[in-house]
């Protein structure tokens, strides 16, 4: 998956002052920048599996998995171009401390699985409902951290963090999964 190169079309009026400047600037280094992503993975083969991860740069290196060919990037939530790394690694952190506590198996273990080798923490998750897992993911940063994404707004319908979603649905797909992370 990659964002398509985009142009900010808008211009500002030479009798703007410095404060409306700054603004246009911020708005327009957000609108065009194509790094600092969280993002959630998908397996074709497997609809009970969601990984999560974090990227500073293009998402197209994010977008497979050598050791898994079904793997595809669903979709990704863009960050504000002046977001930092350690910002980037916060929300991770805290995103997949709140998704361990609401993914658990019966006896309260984490639905988040190990590495086998290293025994470290995996950002995969096996056994879950992707639909809840996408609206839970995109709730808690919506309302915890919605000042480090973009906003859209959905026609009259709600708002939602700006994304880039797979190109392997279709329109109405889309929609579909639009409407259900509404906020």
């Amino acid at each position: 998956m990659r964002k398509p190169t985009q142009k900010y079309g808008l211009e500002i009026s030479i009798n703007a002052d410095y404060k409306l400047v700054s603004e246009h600037e911020r708005c327009k280094a957000n609108y065009e920048s194509l790094n600092k992503w969280v993002y959630l993975g998908a397996d074709i083969r497997n609809p009970s599996y969601a990984k999560v991860g974090i990227t500073m740069g293009d998402m197209s290196s994010r977008s497979y998995s050598s050791a898994n060919p079904g793997f595809y990037l669903f979709c990704a939530f863009q960050c504000k171009a002046d977001t930092t790394e350690s910002q980037l690694r916060e929300i991770e952190t805290s995103l997949l401390g709140y998704l361990d506590c609401m993914f658990t198996h019966n006896d309260g273990s984490t639905k988040r699985v190990r590495h086998y080798e290293s025994g470290r923490m995996s950002e995969c998750y096996y056994d879950i409902d992707f639909d809840d897992f996408l609206q839970r993911l995109h709730s808690f940063l919506f309302n915890t951290h919605r000042g480090h994404f973009s906003v859209g707004i959905f026609e009259e319908e709600g708002d939602y963090l700006a994304w880039q979603f797979t190109s392997t649905k279709t329109l109405e797909e889309h929609n579909k999964y639009l409407r259900m992370i509404l906020q």
